[in-house]
């Protein structure tokens, strides 16, 4: 099946990449379209917490520096970016991971089947900041969810899951990084073109 794969440029973005076996029929873009300034805005209109971004900063930085270079794929920013290279490739459909990119209208109304993969229980703990409230709620029992991208953000119809179970005991990075293995392995299920190596 045609699929355009829109991952996230991060670390886990990255990780994503290290263990895709390219073909013609997987196109992989990078979605660039989050900036210190929407992160601001979010945060100003009590849509995150600045803690929350603190600790998900310093996961980040603490995880290990991959090789694997963004330079060699396609960037996304905006809805429009994205139209064009749907238009341009034709994909059957649509898959994201990671992903910042809130899709509008005008791209849900292509008709393409649109998947998002969200690394907690959608739509209870979608959105940002999703592990840090499962936490706080003490909602150990977690699945990475795969399920149709509608107009509001994680609340689409499930079409799978990766269980896995966050530990209280531990910090938050043990569990974001548990959270997004759950989440590489169902992208890996998904696309079928990852390798097996994700625990």
């Amino acid at each position: 099946m045609r699929t355009l794969l829109i991952l996230g440029g991060d670390s886990i973005g990255r990780s994503a990449l290290k263990d895709l076996e390219p073909t013609d029929e997987l196109l992989v873009v990078i979605d660039k379209s989050t900036s210190i300034k929407r992160v601001t805005r979010l945060i100003l209109k009590g849509r995150l917490a600045l803690f929350v971004v603190i600790k998900m900063l310093f996961c980040e930085c603490k995880r290990p520096v991959s090789r694997v270079s963004f330079s060699n794929f396609p960037t996304i920013k905006t809805n429009t970016d994205l139209l064009d290279i749907i238009q341009n490739y034709e994909p059957e459909r649509v898959v994201l991971f990671r992903a910042g990119l809130v899709i509008n209208t005008k791209v849900i109304s292509k008709g393409i089947p649109l998947m998002n993969i969200h690394c907690a229980i959608v739509p209870k703990y979608g959105g940002l900041g999703s592990i840090q409230r499962a936490i706080k709620d003490r909602a150990i029992s977690q699945n990475a969810t795969l399920h149709r991208v509608t107009e509001t953000i994680d609340d689409g119809e499930v079409f799978d899951l990766e269980p896995y179970e966050l530990e209280l005991n531990k910090s938050y990075c043990f569990n974001e990084n548990k959270a997004y293995r759950a989440g590489l392995r169902l992208l890996s299920r998904t696309i079928g073109h990852l390798g097996k190596d994700t625990d």
